[in-house]
């Protein structure tokens, strides 16, 4: 289980990201997302555009003023969401400087459960039931 604070009606979850580099990037938890997508620069400055120009292309808007952006299909060897391994996982990068947001949308969400805790303002990921039955207990009123 991990588990993460909802701060100004936004929530951070800290993933790690391994492709030719491991990285540790903060991403937004965004349940209206269809993908998982960020700048190709916070996990991998050195690659180039034209090495994955061939790879499944995205135009994804809304992202800089209601504009789409051109996102790339990048395979990762590994994804890790808190403490969750998710093995390898596909996300999508755009090479467009003008995206800065790191974005967990329910392609990989889609994956672990999620329970949201008003009470204590946090978000819980569970990789499975077994996660969950050794983490929360459910009670009838």
């Amino acid at each position: 289980m991990y588990s993460t604070n909802i701060r100004d009606n936004k929530c951070l979850a800290e993933c790690i990201t391994v492709s030719t580099d491991t990285n540790m990037l903060h991403f937004i938890v965004d349940t209206g997302a269809m993908f998982t997508c960020c700048n190709y620069s916070l996990f991998d400055v050195h690659l180039k555009e034209e090495t994955i120009k061939r790879n499944e292309t995205k135009y994804l808007g809304g992202f800089v003023k209601g504009f789409p952006v051109t996102f790339y299909k990048y395979s990762l060897k590994q994804f890790t969401i808190g403490t969750i391994d998710m093995g390898e996982q596909d996300i999508w990068i755009t090479f467009d400087k003008r995206v800065t947001d790191t974005v967990l949308g329910m392609d990989i969400l889609k994956q672990v459960i999620m329970i949201t805790n008003p009470y204590e303002q946090k978000i819980y990921f569970c990789k499975d039931a077994d996660d969950y039955g050794r983490n929360f207990q459910l009670r009838a009123r």
